[in-house]
């Protein structure tokens, strides 16, 4: 029996499509250049030392990352606050009407959290 082939999840372009075997979604290049100056419009929006992150998972998608690396935005301005280089996933996910206001926003519920954490902590019984 042979060893199934793995799937390669790097892009190629084949004329007007740029997509990983592994996707097979037929994601073009257009809409991967399309994504790349979103992410950059979306960075440049936050401060000057935001960084862009462009993916494919049946299409493509961006964001931007903080530069702690532990803050990232969407589309639709839903911010992600989670472990250092894990952009696109948190502990914490909040929403804003701006992308700056999620970025407040998901930070001030992980602060209210800790406070709560903290409490809770502080008043346990000593050993």
């Amino acid at each position: 029996m042979r060893k199934p082939k793995q799937l390669s999840w790097k892009a190629v372009r084949r004329g007007p499509i740029y997509c990983a075997p592994a996707c097979g979604n037929q994601c073009t290049w257009a809409n991967y250049q399309k994504a790349k100056k979103n992410a950059k419009a979306l960075a440049a929006s936050l401060g000057k030392e935001w960084t862009t992150r462009v993916q494919e998972n049946l299409g493509w998608y961006y964001m931007a990352v903080s530069p702690c690396q532990r803050i990232s935005v969407v589309p639709g301005f839903t911010a992600f606050l989670g472990d250092r280089g894990e952009p696109g996933c948190g502990r914490w996910i909040v929403h804003g009407k701006t992308a700056k206001q999620a970025v407040r926003n998901v930070i001030a519920v992980a602060k209210a959290d800790l406070h709560k954490i903290s409490a809770m902590i502080f008043d346990l019984p000593r050993f």
